[in-house]
């Protein structure tokens, strides 16, 4: 289907409405002269006059939305086979109407390029092969040129070429409005090209296939401190640092020779000696030439670099932190070993008796030594998961009895607070996949976290279950609760609620992000949700540690070691 609008061709339309209006006029004169000087026309005559009043329909049809490149080329095949038609009429090869196939290819000049004009030129050329072979058959009618009452040859001669001259000045003219349409195109489309070029905070060049600098704007100003000229026919070893040459070279190769977009990242060289990051885009412009975009980009090397080494000085704080908090943990560790085994041989009375208030004593030291060393295992567990050098050793276990396990490591603390365990484990949930070391220290750090902030008479419950997707472990309690605010900041490392009831309460801050962590490097994630005043549910999931009855994993996947963010 032909799809047009009146809007796609500009002038075309009414230059050639123009045109074939003009044509038409000046066959129906034609028309009308021959009534007048000859006769009344018969068949053959009447086919010929109304070929050269046909040019007014097309300029009526071209009112309508037909496409013009397709009236164009009727257009031309019918004047073509007109000519053809009137030059058999008139003597074929000696017909005064042969200049007219002249013209064939001339209009076709107003219509289209270089195709056009050929196609015009051999539909003329046909027909004029054509016409000598009937005449050499001895096929073609008599000349009515010749004919009784028939006017002078040299008028008819004359009006044809009168007629042809005419024609032949209304495609001139039409063929220079359009070539004054043409340059005035040009012109407006240089004029609009040079200001946005003079205008443009960015550098645009045009380059030769080697690079040299053929056009630079004023950009240059700004960029290089130097004016456009004297920049221009300079090659790109000439304007960028060495180290970038090759890359620049890159660019510019891809869109000479391969006709795509390049792009490069550069230094280049000021008229003050020092060097500017720019950014250099290159396109395929016309006649072979390469049309490049040029952006300095000085400011963003410079906030990339600071970012870089913003970096690069967190992560060696964090690496420092890492091993002060490791070197710390073993050298307080060794003395902490000794304090906690003699003060439990004094809390027992292994070599004698040392007396009731010594005896006293000796189990405060025993257990504040206990606590101090349980914090600082916390802390070198830590420190070894941010430096990923905690490594887990998963094996198949009974989890129900890791949970009792973790439950009387805390009965006494709990007893001493007037706080209930209750435990939970689906029958599913039995048997797990994980490093039980790992999942011991997660339920011993949520429980102490359970029994150290519910109230006496309150509960902590232990939840254990297995599904399709995973094992899910889940502490609750009937403490204090946490606010929303709050919730935000636990799960990093030394961080702690701040209140009244908290801030009497022992602890580092690292109980939950050491569950997080440890969650993490089994593929999982820990979830915390609180009510102020109504207790706090700790949820761990696992996603691979989920068994089927003889024991094979249910899912499995490659876990990605832990690495905390720095």
């Amino acid at each position: 289907m032909l799809r047009y609008s009146f809007a796609d061709d500009g002038g075309q339309r009414r230059r050639f409405v123009a045109v074939q209006a003009a044509k038409g006029a000046v066959g129906a004169v034609l028309a009308v002269g021959f009534f007048v000087l000859v006769d009344q026309p018969d068949l053959v005559e009447a086919l010929a006059l109304a070929g050269l009043m046909a040019p007014a329909l097309l300029a009526v049809l071209g009112l309508t939305r037909l496409p013009v490149p397709l009236l164009e080329q009727v257009s031309l095949s019918l004047f073509a086979l007109l000519v053809g038609y009137m030059a058999a009429l008139t003597g074929g090869l000696s017909s005064p109407l042969l200049v007219w196939f002249v013209l064939v290819p001339a209009e076709a000049a107003l219509s289209g390029g270089r195709p056009a004009v050929v196609r015009a030129g051999l539909a003329a050329g046909l027909a004029l092969v054509v016409l000598a072979g009937l005449e050499a058959q001895g096929a073609l009618p008599a000349a009515r040129l010749t004919l009784p009452g028939a006017l002078p040859l040299w008028a008819i001669y004359a009006a044809s070429v009168l007629t042809a001259l005419v024609q032949a000045v209304l495609v001139a003219a039409a063929a220079q409005d359009r070539q004054r349409a043409a340059d005035a195109a040009a012109a407006e489309g240089a004029a609009m090209y040079r200001f946005l070029a003079d205008n443009s905070m960015d550098l645009i060049t045009r380059h030769s296939t080697d690079g040299c600098v053929r056009f630079a704007s004023p950009a240059t100003h700004a960029l290089l401190g130097r004016a456009p000229e004297e920049i221009l026919g300079l090659a790109p070893a000439e304007l960028v640092h060495p180290d970038d040459l090759k890359v620049v070279q890159a660019a510019l190769m891809e869109a000479a020779y391969f006709g795509g977009l390049g792009e490069a990242q550069v230094r280049l060289r000021h008229k003050d000696g020092r060097h500017v990051w720019a950014e250099i885009r290159c396109r395929p412009g016309a006649g072979g030439d390469i049309v490049a975009v040029t952006r300095d980009i000085t400011e963003r090397k410079a906030q990339e670099r600071a970012l870089v080494e913003a970096r690069d000085a967190a992560l060696g704080a964090s690496r420092a932190k890492s091993r002060f908090l490791a070197n710390m943990s073993h050298e307080l560790r060794t003395p902490l070993n000794a304090i906690i085994g003699f003060s439990e041989v004094m809390t027992r009375e292994m070599f004698g008796p040392v007396g009731p208030r010594y005896q006293e004593y000796s189990r405060l030291i025993f257990e504040s030594g206990t606590h101090l060393l349980d914090l600082i295992n916390s802390v070198l567990d830590m420190s070894k998961i941010e430096a990923g050098k905690f490594e887990l050793a998963e094996e198949l276990f009974d989890l129900e009895e890791t949970v009792q396990s973790a439950v009387r490591f805390l009965k006494i603390p709990a007893e001493r607070a007037g706080v209930a365990m209750t435990l939970d484990v689906a029958p599913g949930a039995r048997r797990i996949y994980a490093d039980r070391r790992a999942v011991k220290q997660i339920l011993v750090n949520l429980l102490s976290n359970g029994v150290k902030y519910t109230p006496p008479g309150g509960t902590v419950h232990v939840r254990a279950e297995a599904s399709a997707q995973g094992v899910m472990l889940a502490v609750s309690d009937t403490g204090t609760g946490i606010s929303q605010e709050d919730l935000k900041r636990l799960g990093q490392p030394f961080e702690q609620v701040e209140g009244a009831e908290t801030r009497a309460k022992e602890g580092t801050g690292l109980g939950l992000a050491l569950v997080k962590a440890l969650a993490a490097m089994h593929g999982g994630a820990a979830e915390l949700s609180s009510v102020l005043g109504e207790g706090t549910t700790v949820s761990v999931r696992l996603p691979y540690a989920a068994v089927d009855e003889v024991g094979g994993r249910l899912s499995s996947a490659k876990i990605i070691p832990f690495r905390a963010a720095s």
